[in-house]
């Protein structure tokens, strides 16, 4: 017997593999050469021994990738490996909304005084939930002798304080925020001296560890086991240093993530600042709850932030401090000044869109500018906050079915597809750099019911503005894609609007329209159009910019208060660009149905669009967006 043939292989980890190979093992042993190892007991040994080898194997390969942030599946494992990277995950956040107090008072006190953590509640649902001041107010009398004040914080969730007493000889002591809701963006940490003393000292979150001397008073928070935070101070060297019998004290919210996002009624719990008698009127509904980190964010934010390194200098910089400290932004995007249009040095632009609502709050924009950028940002750059571009992509579809193949209505198979195509704008759009594709769009409608035997879809563009009445202004809307040049005025329409012609005679019902480059307003007469103003702006259709110049609406027919101008295309595909978001809206779908087993004609009632033309069963004419 050769020293090859009697070692044992140990390359291979499955259960039948190692068996096989201590079986191999002892048969080469001249003591064991005539054994019969699977015909005895011998074989439940090796059994044994196989499944010893292989459960060794798999904790030791689950180990290996519990190291390592990019294997890692169990959440202590990701948080342990993403706090080497300086990251701590975020937590829950509850909404905030922002309301105006008017107190009427019997007396008439100098001030009113509505302190922190003052209660009010909103019911969402049938579900009270309570929101908190998040800082003391001083309410003064103004002139009228009425008690006001404006843009009063509610940061949603319960107020909790927890008390620890500091003991230096307890080498295993912790300060952990017991509730797993914990709100960490509302954490207060404050020192008593002691418990007969009245002195408090208030410690503030460490961003910055090299700023931090023996004397600071600061804290560095951490997530600890089961999703809970733990508080920890400094060591006498990097930060102060407790001594036994200070008291800490913990005071932060307990919120409800995203459950209470839209609230806009709220009302006083108790007195406010000792009186009852309180009007409140919402100024801003609530916003900005959100669950904490999941273990893939983590992994995503953990190596960014580490390469941002607490500053905000480079573009992607900003994208990730936002991602990080502002947990309400569902998308993020920032450029450079220098690259706008025209450019503007010493700025850099960043729009942010919310995960609830379309656009943030002026209040919210300040709070982003001076308290999340305030102290990474650049002094020489100022950092400006935006709202989404946002465009709308218009869905005209003729779908041919085949009614002997299906027990659905029409009508039903109708509200399916429209479902179809509102979805494929949820999954695939709704964020900055999103392209509309327009072939998976039109798979997704022929996949839709199997009845379903094809379909003519045209596909448009649609921004809107809010145009100042009676007064002739210029308004630039970039489509930033290449529009469809129609000979005559078909490539673009609008909404309806009254409007004045060249006799300042006033005419409802007019539309704008381009006629070959030249944007017009018009009104329609029996069949025919007649031209109200002959030129009111321009368009240029290879970088897709409609200039209006001299625009002057006299009343918007809708009774809103904007006007949709809705482009054809040169291409089926949309390709947006910095802070331009696609959507697909329901009120932008028309969907006609064809019942190719009946009378072959439509069976659905013409729709009317959002950009006030009426369609039926054709899908329109021109445009590359229009094929089966």
């Amino acid at each position: 017997m050769s020293d090859v043939a009697s070692k044992l292989k140990v390359s291979e980890l499955d259960f039948d593999t190692i068996k096989t190979n201590l079986k191999n093992f002892l048969s080469d042993q001249n003591e064991l050469s005539d054994y019969n190892f699977d015909g005895s007991a011998m074989s439940v040994l090796l059994d044994l021994l196989a499944y010893n080898t292989h459960y060794n194997a798999f904790y030791l390969n689950m180990i290996v990738n519990e190291m390592f942030l990019d294997t890692a599946s169990i959440r202590n494992s990701v948080v342990s490996r993403a706090k080497h990277l300086g990251y701590t995950p975020l937590s829950v956040r509850g909404a905030r909304a922002y309301v105006d107090l008017t107190i009427t008072p019997a007396d008439t006190p100098a001030t009113i005084v509505v302190e922190k953590d003052t209660q009010f509640s909103s019911t969402i649902n049938g579900i009270s939930y309570i929101f908190a001041t998040a800082n003391s107010t001083t309410v003064n009398v103004n002139s009228n002798g009425v008690y006001t004040t404006a843009n009063v914080e509610l940061s949603q969730g319960i107020p909790l304080t927890h008390r620890y007493t500091a003991n230096t000889q307890d080498p295993d002591q912790k300060f952990v925020l017991p509730n797993a809701n914990t709100d960490t963006s509302t954490l207060t940490v404050r020192i008593q001296t002691s418990a007969t003393s009245s002195n408090l000292y208030a410690y503030a979150l460490a961003n910055d560890t090299t700023t931090v001397n023996s004397t600071a008073n600061t804290y560095w928070l951490e997530e600890s086991e089961d999703g809970k935070y733990e508080v920890v101070f400094g060591d006498g060297v990097v930060g102060r240093k407790p001594i036994t019998g200070n008291i800490v004290l913990l005071s932060s919210l307990v919120a409800d993530s995203t459950e209470t996002n839209g609230a806009k009624t709220f009302s006083a719990v108790s007195d406010i600042g000792g009186y009852s008698n309180v009007a409140i009127s919402t100024r801003t509904v609530a916003s900005g709850g959100s669950d904490r980190d999941s273990i893939s964010k983590i992994k995503f934010n953990a190596p960014r932030n580490y390469q941002a390194q607490n500053r905000a200098v480079t573009i992607n910089d900003y994208i990730r401090i936002l991602q990080r400290d502002y947990p309400a932004a569902e998308s993020v995007i920032a450029w450079g000044g220098e690259t706008s249009d025209p450019p503007v040095y010493g700025k850099v632009y960043i729009a942010i869109k919310p995960a609830s609502g379309l656009t943030l709050s002026t209040a919210t924009k300040n709070y982003i500018k001076d308290t999340v950028l305030g102290k990474r940002n650049v002094v020489s750059i100022t950092p400006e906050i935006q709202n989404p571009d946002y465009m709308y992509v218009t869905v005209d579809s003729t779908v041919k079915y085949d009614s002997t193949k299906t027990t659905k209505s029409a009508e039903t198979i109708k509200s399916t597809i429209s479902n179809t195509i509102y979805q494929y704008g949820v999954d695939n759009l709704e964020n900055f750099s999103n392209e509309f594709r327009y072939s998976p769009m039109v798979k997704k409608i022929d996949e839709t019911e199997s009845s379903i035997e094809s379909s003519l879809t045209t596909v448009k563009l649609k921004r809107s503005f809010t145009p100042t009445l009676n007064v002739a202004l210029s308004y630039t809307l970039n489509y930033s894609n290449e529009l469809f040049q129609i000979a005559g005025a078909a490539s673009i329409s609008s909404t309806q609007f009254s409007h004045r012609d060249d006799s300042d005679v006033l005419r409802t019902t007019c539309s704008l329209q381009d006629s070959n480059g030249v944007m017009q307003v018009y009104r329609t007469v029996g069949a025919s159009r007649v031209t109200v103003a002959n030129n009111v702006g321009s368009v240029t259709y290879g970088s897709g910019k409609v200039a209006l110049t001299t625009f002057a609406p006299v009343v918007i027919s809708d009774g809103s208060a904007n006007v949709a101008i809705t482009v054809t295309l040169a291409s089926s595909d949309v390709t947006p660009i910095r802070d331009q978001i696609l959507l697909i809206s329901n009120s932008d779908i028309t969907i006609a149905m064809v019942d190719t087993a009946g009378t072959g004609t439509d069976t659905s009632v013409s729709s009317t669009s959002a950009s006030g033309s009426t369609t039926g069963g054709s899908a329109g004419s021109g445009g590359a967006g229009s094929s089966y």
